[in-house]
C-alpha cells in the first residue's frame, strides 16, 4: 500500500513544476523565485548548446527572465510525468512542448519538443527546484531564430 505522505509529496512536486511553467508563461518572476532553491543548476546543453550553469536563485530568475521577457507569449505544456520521491529529494521527468511567439515580419513562432529532467529538494517543508535539464528531442518547428529576435526585443525595451 502506498503511504499517504508519499502521495502528498508527489502531488506537491507536480504542483511545484506546474508553478514553474505558469510563472514563466505569465512572467511572474516573484512566483518563480518562490519555488527555487538557493542555488539552481540550469542545463540547456542538449537544448540550445549552452553549458550547464550553477546559479543563485536570483540569477536563475534573471536568466529565465532574460530569455522569456522578449516573447509576447509562451506556453509550456508537460505530459507523461514520472515523479520519484526519496526523503527530501525528488525527480520529475516529463515531455514538454513549448510554444513561443513574438511579433516579427518573419515566421513569428517557435515550438520546441523536449524532455525535462527536474531535481527538487525539500526546504522548510516546501519543494524547491534544484536542477533543470532540458533535452531537445526534435528540431525546432517554426523560426529557430526567434530566441535571438525575442532577446533583441528585450534589449530594445531596456533602452526606452
Amino acid at each position: 500500500m502506498t503511504d499517504v505522505n508519499h502521495l502528498a509529496d508527489r502531488v506537491a512536486v507536480a504542483e511545484t513544476v506546474a508553478r514553474f511553467t505558469w510563472s514563466q508563461d505569465l512572467k511572474e518572476w516573484d512566483g518563480l523565485r518562490a519555488i527555487v532553491a538557493d542555488t539552481v543548476t540550469m542545463d540547456v546543453s542538449e537544448h540550445v548548446g549552452a553549458p550547464p550553469q550553477e546559479l543563485s536563485a536570483d540569477d536563475f530568475v534573471a536568466a529565465c527572465r532574460a530569455v522569456l521577457e522578449g516573447f509576447q507569449s509562451t506556453h509550456h505544456s508537460t505530459s507523461n510525468v514520472i515523479i520519484e520521491v526519496a526523503g527530501d529529494h525528488a525527480t520529475y521527468r516529463s515531455f514538454v512542448v513549448a510554444y513561443h511567439h513574438v511579433p516579427t515580419d518573419e515566421v513569428d513562432w517557435l515550438v520546441a519538443r523536449a524532455f525535462w529532467y527536474v531535481d527538487l529538494q525539500r526546504v522548510d517543508h516546501e519543494w524547491r527546484l534544484k536542477r533543470i535539464r532540458v533535452v531537445r528531442k526534435a528540431p525546432f518547428a517554426g523560426n529557430p531564430e526567434l530566441y535571438a529576435i525575442a532577446k533583441g526585443s528585450t534589449d530594445k525595451a531596456g533602452e526606452k
